[in-house]
């Protein structure tokens, strides 16, 4: 049975949150009334940390690209944003369909400039899972079922599959639905063909929707494409907003 999602003004931020016990650890993380454990991730596109809030441990993440890119951050102005979106979403996989697999997010704060997102985090569960390519098979299957429902991953790769006491864990997703035909399941599947396991037998049909995808992800692969990639990538750790 899904909750009902909570928000609440704090200092000129909004707190979003299905439990209520998670509203005061919303107004720590604004009076930055907490302590950094370990940095796990800090770029110009994205910060993750553990961080310490009345005696227990989460993980923290600031996605900034919404905030740095022109056109995501307008994007804002129609869109819940990020954080909030994985917030909803997660919990609907966990509670609805009962899908613990994935990490629990436990609230989100946003704060908005003339309607567009200016700031915004997510507060998730710690879990002390490792990659074990020994699970792959079984992370197809469970990557598969999650499809049969319409949903996708968006980065489908071994390092978001995590093993924690012998349950996969997936972590780094907003958990958004299918739109497109079999578009977005093709790509997660041959993301994880393609990058990350060469001998996997493919699970779906090689229908046309594949070989369109299949095309996509190979000029996506093209040296020029690359380099292009890497060149923005490289503009916008040095500030640029692009």
């Amino acid at each position: 049975m899904m909750k009902i999602l909570f928000k609440k003004k704090y200092k000129g931020y909004d707190i979003f949150y299905f439990d209520e016990k998670y509203l005061e650890v919303g107004k720590k993380i604004i009076e930055k009334d907490y302590l950094i454990e370990k940095i796990l991730k800090d770029t110009k596109r994205n910060f993750v940390s553990i961080v310490k809030i009345l005696n227990r441990s989460y993980v923290f993440k600031e996605p900034r690209n919404e905030v740095i890119i022109p056109q995501r951050k307008i994007m804002t102005l129609f869109k819940k944003g990020e954080c909030v979106t994985t917030l909803i979403n997660l919990n609907f996989l966990r509670n609805y369909y009962g899908l613990t697999n994935f990490v629990n997010p436990y609230l989100a704060i946003v704060k908005r400039k003339h309607g567009m997102i200016c700031y915004s985090c997510l507060i998730m569960e710690n879990i002390n899972g490792k990659e074990d390519r020994r699970y792959l098979d079984k992370i197809i299957m469970l990557m598969k079922n999650i499809h049969k429902l319409g949903f996708y991953h968006g980065d489908f790769n071994p390092g978001n599959f995590l093993i924690e006491k012998d349950k996969i864990r997936i972590i780094d997703t907003q958990g958004k639905r299918m739109k497109f035909f079999k578009y977005r399941a093709h790509y997660d599947m041959l993301t994880m063909k393609m990058d990350s396991y060469k001998n996997m037998i493919y699970p779906y049909k090689k229908d046309i929707m594949y070989y369109f995808v299949l095309l996509v992800k190979k000029i996506k692969k093209l040296k020029i494409i690359e380099k292009i990639k890497s060149a923005k990538k490289n503009l916008r750790e040095r500030g640029w907003k692009i």
